[in-house]
């Protein structure tokens, strides 16, 4: 028997993955298909706990990568010195 997953994150960032979760959907009912049976990112988004969990994590972890990534840093510009010189 599936464990439901469980969300650990705010109920802003679930609603924010449910629309992205939405725009995704490719239910079958959606398309006049079988009721029941769900889309790929539904599935995902009620069965698998460690993608919800990478989900959030990437989420969060996400603006602090992009300021690192765009942001000068003077430890990494300037060439690196040799043990003793300088």
């Amino acid at each position: 028997m599936e464990r439901p997953v469980i969300w650990n994150g705010t109920v802003g960032e679930f609603e924010a993955l449910s629309e992205a979760v939405n725009r995704a959907c490719e239910c079958p009912s959606k398309r006049g298909g079988q009721a029941g049976r769900r889309c790929a990112a539904h599935q995902m988004l009620s069965n698998d706990q460690r993608a919800a969990d990478g989900l959030l994590f990437a989420h969060r972890i996400a603006d602090r990568l992009r300021r690192e990534e765009w942001s000068p840093d003077p430890e990494r510009s300037a060439p690196a010195q040799p043990p003793g010189v300088g």
